[in-house]
């Protein structure tokens, strides 16, 4: 989404600014000593001032956080609460794995499930417009290396197989 927005201004009629946070790394620190480390002191202040209007926060693998670590206090505890004021008008995406989203409130949660095998196929010949032997040959050294194809019902993994057999150097 990052990338999306800053290369080809995905989501820019919406927000002015978007922020991924790696949750791991606010495990002995705050949020908002992260944040600084991520787009400066200033920057920051000046997000707290709008409110974080017109801003998208994510913050990525909230089951990578120790919560029992985490004092009620700190600032990533008190940005998912309900009643936080601090980036109040911001919107917030929060990514965990299924078994910790009983943690946080949410207005709305949505599920990424993998690829189905029509769904690869779908996207392997998207990946090579107007070249069937691009795409037979693909399909031949998947079929050679069933582990590979295991990992193809992940989008992400898809992509990065996709991009190694396109660009092999």
């Amino acid at each position: 989404i990052c990338v999306k927005w800053a290369e080809d201004g995905f989501l820019c009629e919406m927000f002015d600014a978007v922020i991924m946070i790696p949750l791991r790394l606010v495990q002995q620190r705050s949020l908002e000593d992260v944040m600084i480390e991520y787009i400066g002191k200033d920057s920051l202040e000046q997000l707290k001032k709008s409110g974080g209007a017109r801003c998208l926060m994510i913050l990525e693998g909230l089951d990578e956080m120790d919560f029992d670590r985490q004092k009620s206090d700190q600032c990533f505890v008190r940005l998912i609460k309900p009643d936080c004021t601090m980036l109040e008008k911001s919107t917030i995406a929060i990514t965990s794995r299924p078994h910790s989203c009983e943690r946080v409130k949410a207005d709305r949660r949505v599920e990424v499930v993998g690829f189905g095998p029509v769904q690869i196929k779908e996207f392997v010949e998207k990946s090579f417009p107007d070249d069937e032997d691009a795409v037979s040959e693909f399909r031949h050294q998947l079929a050679e290396r069933p582990h590979l194809h295991g990992l193809c019902y992940v989008p992400m993994n898809l992509v990065m197989i996709v991009n190694i057999f396109k660009f092999p150097t």
